[in-house]
């Protein structure tokens, strides 16, 4: 391949490959590595949720500047060079940041279900949301209870195949968002396991719920490009050790919803994705830190009400409205300091 500067970039030291809150987070903690994205406008995912219940994309959308903006199609990762559209680039270390993906195709009638993982799909399912009257929400996870608590005017039912709701978070969650939901008169079915979903229904083993709109809040993994790469690899997340480097190669790190890290099982939350954006680049850079996760905050929004824990400490109301606002004031600024 012709190293001219027709069609490969110039090397740098390091690349950070997507331009969420993880890679962000590398990028300002080293201002001279090169951040390739394929989007010109960050999306705020903590209010994609809000676009359900009226605002307007551009309180999602915002303008972030970016050093390359092309899509990866694959990485040569013993030649060092990444494959993309427009040119190639070639790296000396690589910071993997490339977002997540959602699969539902497993679900015999995926065709009638919406996901929602990016700002195409939360616009498609808006549309769908205001032309309907019943409501089926697959998965009472913290996508599925928030959603539930933003969709108003509508008949609402969680369908979940456990025993209790939010179960990666402790019990009072579970007990907190039931009772709001309830307030809220979403129907919530427990132990209820889907399996079909038609034009106008959601099909479990237990019967037939009605439903104009299926909705998905589960099946996420990371960027599905990551399945296809010579690397090792866990629901296209990149197995990497404590200090969040690639199994495989020296070379290649992995941050946020990217990374797999080795015998563990880690939620994924916006702190998370910064700190291990930080760390990646830190030991990129020559450093040998291991990631210590410290998820300190914690704020579920389900309609008008707030709580969680900040710093392990319970929080409700006010304070843990302020704080979750300040939290994406936040991410905002990252993503417009680089």
């Amino acid at each position: 391949m012709s190293n001219s500067s027709q069609d490969t970039y110039m090397a740098h030291k390091i690349v950070i490959l997507g331009a969420g809150i993880g890679g962000v987070a590398a990028k300002i903690y080293n201002k001279n590595a090169i951040i390739v994205d394929k989007n010109e406008k960050v999306t705020v995912f903590p209010r994609m949720i809000q676009l359900l219940s009226g605002y307007p994309p551009d309180h999602i959308l915002y303008e972030r500047h970016v050093d390359i903006h092309d899509t990866v199609k694959s990485i040569n990762f013993k030649e060092k060079l990444i494959i993309m559209d427009k040119k190639n680039l070639s790296y000396d270390d690589l910071i993997v940041a490339l977002g997540k993906s959602q699969n539902y195709s497993f679900i015999p009638g995926y065709k009638y279900i919406y996901g929602f993982n990016d700002m195409q799909s939360a616009m498609k399912l808006k549309m769908a949301v205001d032309r309907s009257k019943y409501i089926c929400i697959i998965g009472g996870g913290y996508l599925g209870v928030e959603l539930a608590g933003t969709i108003k005017g509508k008949n609402i039912t969680i369908v979940e195949a456990g025993n209790r709701l939010l179960s990666g978070l402790p019990e009072r969650y579970h007990k907190i968002s039931l009772d709001i939901l309830q307030k809220l008169g979403v129907r919530v079915l427990f132990n209820e396991k889907v399996k079909e979903v038609t034009e106008n229904s959601v099909i479990t083993y237990n019967g037939r719920i009605k439903s104009d709109v299926a909705i998905f809040t589960g099946g996420f993994t990371g960027n599905s490009l990551i399945s296809e790469l010579d690397i090792k690899n866990k629901n296209s997340k990149v197995i990497v050790d404590e200090y969040l480097k690639s199994k495989d190669y020296d070379d290649v790190y992995a941050c946020g919803d990217s990374m797999a890290i080795e015998n563990s099982i880690m939620p994924m939350s916006a702190i998370i994705a910064r700190s291990s954006g930080i760390t990646a680049m830190k030991n990129a850079l020559g450093e040998n830190r291991k990631f210590i996760p410290d998820n300190f905050a914690n704020i579920m929004e389900i309609g008008d009400y707030y709580f969680g824990d900040f710093f392990n400490v319970p929080v409700s109301g006010v304070i843990a409205r302020l704080i979750k606002k300040a939290a994406i004031a936040q991410s905002l600024n990252f993503a417009r300091s680089i």
